[in-house]
């Protein structure tokens, strides 16, 4: 059992590279303060799928793709927000290589984001999602007449769905299957079709 932290994510981050088409000579694999930070985020992400763990165990890790590619995210999001946005593309490409989805680094993510399958999944630029999203495979959230979407906590989001343009979905809002979202949702409403229409609301 190998619990990453600080010391040795470098080490399995460089191997990930090594067995990846992208170029890694100008990343920085001891970078321990920003693996620190990393994980303290992330650590919220991993306990989505293992409640029980405190730690974070990288065979548990590696036995589930999205976590890899939200770690890579992450890791991307980080170097972007200091200003290395070269070494930031290397990680979102590596995580677009590893995982089958994209999630562009200047999207704004919260804590505890959980990926089902995630295959075919594009987090465009500047979209903003809150804490404690579930997310699953080939959804779309982008561009629409120049504007991106923000979702607030506690969204659920399942497949096939897309959700465009700058509209705000709604904390504990649920956006069905293969809906097309272009309007805002309120909070604690289910929505569905294309165009998608609230079809349930809880007044919480």
């Amino acid at each position: 059992m190998t619990f990453l932290d600080e010391h040795n994510l470098g080490l399995e981050l460089k191997r990930w590279f090594n067995t990846s088409i992208i170029v890694s000579d100008t990343i920085n694999f001891s970078d321990t303060t920003m693996f620190r930070q990393v994980l303290d985020v992330f650590r919220d992400d991993y306990q989505r799928y293992y409640e029980s763990s405190s730690r974070i165990d990288l065979n548990e890790v590696l036995l589930r793709t999205e976590l890899v590619g939200i770690l890579l995210y992450r890791l991307a999001r980080a170097y972007y927000l200091a200003g290395n946005e070269s070494v930031a593309q290397k990680y979102s490409l590596l995580g677009r290589f590893l995982s089958g989805f994209e999630i562009y680094y200047s999207a704004d993510i919260g804590r505890a984001l959980k990926i089902h399958h995630g295959l075919g999944m594009v987090i465009g630029a500047r979209v903003v999602i809150g804490n404690n999203a579930l997310l699953h495979q080939n959804v779309t959230f982008g561009d629409r007449k120049g504007g991106r979407p923000v979702l607030r906590d506690y969204v659920t989001v399942y497949a096939g769905a897309k959700v465009l343009g700058k509209i705000t979905v709604g904390h504990h809002a649920i956006l069905a299957a293969n809906c097309v979202c272009i309007a805002d949702v309120p909070d604690h409403a289910t929505v569905a079709g294309i165009p998608a229409k609230i079809i349930t609301q809880n007044k919480k």
